[in-house]
């Protein structure tokens, strides 16, 4: 199999398939006009080759844009959005351009983000992946490594890749809530986190679950995804049974801690449950309801984040160094 070209252009694709560079421009641009057999010659080669078509390329001077991108699965999360918000503001300091995308929480989404933005030929991209899980591996990682563009995560780790990031701390998140619950008088308690398999979501709860130890809480755990689409009908149906009802719900993000409490504002039964957050109930402030939890400074995430990216823009491969930056958040109680 012929061997892919690190940023391979219709030249190379021509060259191989023995065309025109025109004829190859055709069978992106105006595929009506090439024969069906040269058309699919020309784009298998160009997909051995990894070729992503440049939509800036007629426009641009250089190997490269002014833009970088941001991938994130949830711009609803207010942990992301005002993260984000940091990190434009200082990026159109330095003359760049935002492209924001919004996945979803899809794997296609995120993909097809990604290729628009090798496509654009960004310099750089901050990404928080669709999903944490150890099976997680995109095979994008490899063309962003092959385009020289540099990768930062947010949050969301990809298993055993090294890669450059901030990240939460969240086994320390995990006990520092766990703590904090053990010293409560309430001892059934509700957890509702992300997807099982998320180790986001595993670190957070086995944090809880060794603080709370030997306490004799009687702890349930119902998990489903971040936005509160997948668990939100059975959360409901436990919460409707009386000899279920907790007095202590945990929500391991701000958007799970806000759709429980919707539920039980729902059922009547409000005034009768404790909650604790991971990061602020999108809202919550606003109609005055204080909830205890461990919050973050996303803006100040946001600044590291940037940083880590606009560095590694502007050191040559060959100089850059993984940093990955871990922290846990604050405590805070009303």
């Amino acid at each position: 199999m012929p061997k892919a070209i690190p940023n391979s252009t219709i030249v190379d694709i021509a060259r191989r398939a023995g065309v025109t560079n025109i004829t190859v421009s055709r069978a992106f641009n105006k595929p009506e006009l090439v024969k069906p057999a040269t058309r699919e010659k020309i784009h298998a080669i160009a997909k051995e080759l990894n070729y992503v078509p440049n939509a800036f390329a007629q426009g641009l001077k250089s190997s490269s844009s002014q833009i970088i991108g941001i991938v994130t699965s949830s711009l609803y999360n207010p942990f992301y959005s005002s993260l984000i918000q940091r990190v434009s503001r200082i990026a159109r300091k330095q003359g760049y351009q935002i492209m924001l995308f919004d996945t979803d929480g899809s794997e296609e989404a995120e993909n097809q983000a990604i290729q628009a933005l090798f496509s654009y030929k960004a310099r750089g991209i901050l990404l928080s992946a669709v999903r944490d899980d150890k099976q997680y591996q995109p095979a994008y990682l490899e063309q962003a490594e092959a385009y020289h563009i540099p990768l930062i995560l947010i949050d969301r780790d990809i298993f055993n890749r090294q890669l450059s990031g901030v990240f939460l701390n969240n086994n320390e998140i995990g006990l520092l809530a766990g703590e904090y619950l053990a010293a409560q008088p309430e001892s059934k308690m509700l957890i509702l986190g992300g997807p099982a398999n998320s180790e986001i979501t595993l670190s957070r709860t086995a944090g809880i679950l060794d603080a709370l130890y030997g306490k004799k809480n009687h702890i349930t755990i119902i998990n489903g995804d971040y936005d509160f689409i997948s668990q939100e009908q059975e959360v409901r149906s436990w919460l409707m049974q009386e000899e279920n009802q907790p007095e202590y719900i945990i929500g391991l993000n701000g958007i799970i801690t806000l759709g429980a409490m919707s539920i039980c504002h729902e059922l009547n039964i409000y005034p009768r449950v404790k909650f604790f957050s991971v990061d602020k109930p999108p809202g919550s402030a606003s109609y005055g309801m204080r909830i205890a939890g461990v919050y973050h400074d996303t803006e100040m995430l946001g600044e590291i984040a940037a940083e880590l990216l606009f560095n590694a823009i502007k050191t040559a491969d060959s100089d850059r160094v993984v940093r990955r930056e871990f922290f846990t958040g604050s405590l805070l109680v009303p």
